[in-house]
C-alpha cells in the first residue's frame, strides 16, 4: 500500500465517521442508533474499490459507535458495515450502473444480516428484538443509493476519480 492510498483510505474514514455521527437517530428496541452513514460508505466503494471501502466503512462507522457512546456496538459495526463497504467494492468498483446497483443491494443486504445475527445471539435481544431493528437498518442502506448517484455525478464531472482507488502507474512521453 501506498502513501497516496494511505492518506486516502485515512480521509474516507474521517468522512464515514463524521457523516455517521451528525445524524444519530436513537433505536429504542435496541438501544442502538441509525445514520445516514450508507450515502459516504457507498460513494467510498464504488469510488475507490472494495480494500479501500471495506476498511473505511468499518473503522469509520466503529469510531463513530466509539465517539457518541455506543461502544458496545463497535466490534458488530466494524464486521457489518466493513462487509457493506468490501461487497459493494468489490462487485460494483468499476462496473456498469447495474452493476453498482447489484452491489449496493448485496453490500446493504450484508450489513443488515450481520447486524441482525449478531444482535439476536451475541447481544441476546432475541430474534424478536433484532427484528425490531430491520426497518431502521433497511432505511439505514436504503439511504445508499443517494452515494450511488453522487459517485455517478463525481465521476461524470471529475472522471479521474476512477484512478484514485488503484495501483499509481507512471507513463513516459
Amino acid at each position: 500500500m501506498n502513501v497516496q492510498r494511505i492518506a486516502l483510505t485515512a480521509v474516507c474514514i474521517a468522512i464515514v465517521a463524521v457523516l455517521v455521527a451528525v445524524v444519530p437517530i436513537p433505536i429504542p428496541a435496541t438501544g442502538g442508533y441509525t445514520h445516514p452513514g450508507a450515502v459516504a460508505e457507498i460513494f467510498i466503494a464504488l469510488a475507490f474499490g472494495p480494500v479501500v471501502g471495506g476498511v473505511a466503512a468499518g473503522i469509520g462507522a466503529a469510531i463513530a459507535d466509539l465517539a457518541l457512546g455506543y461502544g458496545s456496538f463497535a466490534p458488530l459495526t466494524l464486521i457489518a458495515h466493513g462487509s457493506l463497504g468490501v461487497l459493494a467494492g468489490y462487485l460494483g468498483w468499476k462496473k456498469g450502473i447495474n452493476g453498482m446497483i447489484i452491489a449496493w443491494i448485496v453490500g446493504g443486504l450484508a450489513l443488515v444480516a450481520v447486524y441482525f445475527l449478531g444482535e439476536a445471539t451475541l447481544y441476546g435481544y432475541g430474534i424478536a428484538g433484532a427484528a425490531a431493528e430491520l426497518p431502521f437498518n433497511l432505511f439505514q442502506v436504503g439511504l445508499g443509493i443517494l452515494g450511488l448517484v453522487l459517485y455517478q455525478l463525481v465521476r461524470r464531472a471529475y472522471p479521474q476519480i476512477d484512478q484514485l482507488g488503484g495501483t499509481p502507474s507512471f507513463q513516459e512521453r
